[in-house]
């Protein structure tokens, strides 16, 4: 019985690892896109070429790191609680 636990465990501990990575691949994928998007869009309307896309890659680099952070926080605080508990 308590192998069968411990194996329940660890097959939820990688389907929530798998589950993480998917989040931040998305959250990073569509921050990039619409960001960069509009740099695009707006240095067509003011036919200014680079400077909104730059503007738009720096912004959306400096989001999804914010945005990673968010994600990954709550699964290092508690690890961290794993780890004052051991």
């Amino acid at each position: 019985m308590k192998k069968e636990n411990e194996e329940k465990e660890e097959k939820f501990k990688i389907a929530y690892a798998v589950s993480l990575i998917t989040q931040i691949g998305v959250t990073v994928s569509i921050i990039t896109v619409s960001f960069i998007g509009l740099g695009y869009y707006a240095d067509g309307y003011f036919n200014t070429l680079p400077i909104f896309v730059i503007i738009g890659a720096v912004l959306s680099f400096a989001l999804s790191m914010f945005a990673v952070y968010r994600l990954v926080l709550p699964v290092m605080d508690k690890a961290e609680k794993e780890d004052e508990k051991d």
